[in-house]
């Protein structure tokens, strides 16, 4: 099913929604790219890719093993990858991850529910740091590099007070951290190339007029980021 349509009568957009439509997935996740045609539909994964932050399968670092690749040189817009897996309240997600480059863009990953609230939520950040949310505030994980790969593996305890932990290449640089938000369950993993917008929303003034984006026509600094090795498995 092909959706057409435009925002705030400028940008026309396309949406490819393979029928029948599947609101939830059962069983385990295990996602390399290396079946995907390169550049061709990222079977089971929703993605948000605009002309300046597209998201396609690329044969990087090989065409024997693929990965998704997100990039990013739009100063107001980013790339999104989500990948839904099975519903529940304690999964283990794990994925390798490179950045192309430590000195500009940034990487959200995180943990989502129905709702698209956020309660796991670790970050690739422009000066060459990786750090996660505990709670209300942001702790640092550990230094990453450019074209190094780097496995994470992710598990979550979304009970009520419950917690998450992240190990990197096998080493725990973070445990029983207290989620961002309260949730019931959690059953998506989202990988974005820029910060979250919550605006506008339902009673944002829409006759107020508006200053147009600063330097919207300009590209921003290029950041690529590789996933790859995408697994998650929910036990309840």
């Amino acid at each position: 099913m092909w959706i057409t349509y435009s925002v705030n009568k400028e940008d026309m957009w396309v949406s490819r929604i393979p029928v029948p439509v599947r609101y939830r997935v059962d069983g385990p996740v295990a996602d390399n790219f290396d079946n995907m045609d390169t550049g061709g539909h990222v079977t089971d994964w929703n993605i948000y890719s605009p002309l300046w932050a597209p998201v396609r399968v690329v044969d990087f670092p090989s065409a024997g093993s693929k990965s998704l690749e997100l990039r990013d040189e739009d100063p107001h817009d980013y790339a999104r990858a989500v990948r839904v897996f099975q519903e529940g309240t304690k999964p283990e997600i794990s994925c390798r991850v490179l950045a192309r480059q430590s000195d500009t863009g940034l990487l959200d990953i995180e943990v989502v529910d129905r709702y698209g609230n956020r309660p796991v939520r670790i970050r690739f950040c422009d000066d060459g740091r990786m750090r996660a949310v505990d709670g209300s505030g942001l702790v640092d994980l550990q230094a990453y590099k450019p074209n190094i790969w780097y496995k994470l593996d992710i598990t979550v305890d979304a009970t009520p007070f419950g917690h998450y932990d992240v190990s990197i290449d096998g080493r725990k640089v973070l445990a029983n951290a207290s989620l961002a938000e309260a949730v019931l369950s959690v059953e998506r993993l989202s990988f974005r190339t820029g910060p979250y917008r919550d605006q506008p929303t339902r009673e944002t003034d829409s006759d107020r007029p508006h200053e147009p984006l600063p330097g919207a026509d300009e590209s921003a600094p290029l950041a690529v980021f590789n996933v790859k090795d995408v697994r998650a498995t929910t036990s309840r």
